[in-house]
């Protein structure tokens, strides 16, 4: 056994490797979780805290390149994966951490996302169905804590970038149990309001914990059923909520959310002066070529001996005049000639015409022509038509034969 003999003593720093050897080989790495304390980060980006729980503590050392994906502080509850090692000057056995992640955020992401693909399922975060932001909003609401930096941050904003807006802002809860049932109520209630273009769903930066209440299940659908265009601001451009999903436009920040929301009354008049001076332009450069041309017809041979022209036409037109009084002439003599014609025609065809020659229509006693004596009886009264004039009389005899 090692430094077993009292005539070959070990020195400490022998003994101090000699238990680093075992323990290291022993024990190889773990997992061990904590809560931490006296944290350090010198300029050397190394990293130095104490893991203890109720009863015992261990030092951990992080040298740079190792793996945390989040800022770390004193109280956090944490799990250190490493090696078991023994710091020699101190001869007291620590972590060599190779990965660190703060306890809780594990399971936060896992929920969030869990919560995240059943709402895209259901059709939240369609973009389809996103109602578009008004260009130039009248009202706007801003639910939102109404202490701190945010809310100041937006008034500033929107009050420098255009003054014509009128803003409401509804007081909530940004954090904690009671923050999900505080901005549900004020979405729904600013849905009852005449007037509201746009609602604002702003809260500061934050860790998921902090952000937590916009990632419930409850707000996301109020958030998906509002009739108001719904933008959300929640913490920094890096973070993301369920509420950002579900909301018609996401802002990076706040602030951002301020200037998305309304146009830049400077801008606004900067383009009005380009349009007027665009107007302008064009105007004057439509005059200049009407007068150009009017300049050309100025010094055109029609422009300069204009009775020349008309002289002319004059004779076109007096020519015109007399071939359309020919052909009319002609036109209306051809159809005189034919309604002549046509005229003797009927008048040979008229029935009537034939009682001049010394015929006569016999009408029997129903008012109809008599075409044939048998027609008749005797004693039947009939009438009988002439050129002139006409007669009634009385059947004495009938024959069928002519004559």
């Amino acid at each position: 056994m090692i430094g077993a003999s009292k005539e070959a003593p070990l020195s400490v720093s022998e003994l101090t490797a000699a238990v680093k050897a075992i323990l290291e080989e022993s024990m190889g790495r773990v997992w061990v979780k904590g809560e931490i304390s006296n944290y350090s980060s010198p300029a050397s980006g190394h990293v130095y805290f104490t893991l203890k729980d109720e009863n015992n503590q261990v030092k951990v050392a992080m040298f740079r390149g190792g793996s945390r994906k989040s800022s770390l502080e004193d109280g956090q509850k944490v799990a250190v994966f490493g090696r078991v090692s023994i710091y020699g000057k101190r001869s007291e056995y620590q972590i060599i951490a190779e990965e660190i992640q703060v306890t809780g955020i594990g399971e936060l992401l896992v929920e969030f996302e869990k919560l995240k693909k059943k709402l895209a399922e259901e059709g939240l975060f369609d973009e389809k169905r996103k109602r578009p932001i008004p260009r130039f909003p009248e009202k706007i609401a801003i639910v939102t804590s109404p202490t701190g930096a945010v809310i100041k941050d937006i008034i500033n904003v929107i009050s420098r970038r255009y003054r014509a807006a009128e803003l409401l802002v509804y007081p909530v809860m940004v954090q904690g149990d009671a923050a999900p049932a505080r901005i549900i109520g004020a979405i729904r209630a600013l849905n009852k309001m005449e007037g509201i273009d746009v609602i604002i769903l702003a809260r500061g930066g934050g860790s998921i914990e902090d952000l937590w209440a916009f990632n419930d299940e409850k707000l996301a659908h109020v958030i998906y059923g509002s009739e108001t265009p719904i933008i959300s601001a929640i913490g920094h451009e890096v973070d993301y909520t369920i509420a950002d999903f579900t909301a018609d436009l996401r802002a990076p920040t706040p602030s951002a959310a301020a200037e998305i929301v309304v146009p830049d009354s400077r801008e606004l008049y900067q383009a009005l002066k380009t349009s007027r001076s665009r107007l302008s332009s064009g105007l004057t450069s439509i005059v200049k070529s009407m007068q150009e041309r009017l300049d050309r017809l100025k010094v055109s041979y029609g422009f300069k001996k204009p009775f020349d022209f008309i002289e002319e036409y004059s004779r076109r037109f007096d020519d015109l005049s007399d071939d359309i009084g020919r052909a009319a002439s002609e036109l209306v003599g051809s159809k005189e000639e034919k309604t002549k014609q046509l005229s003797e025609k009927l008048g040979l065809l008229n029935p009537l015409n034939i009682l001049k020659k010394g015929y006569a229509v016999v009408y029997g006693p129903s008012g109809r022509i008599v075409k044939e004596s048998s027609a008749l009886k005797p004693g039947s009264r009939v009438k009988a038509r002439f050129h002139k004039g006409s007669i009634d009389a009385e059947v004495k005899k009938t024959s069928d034969k002519n004559g």
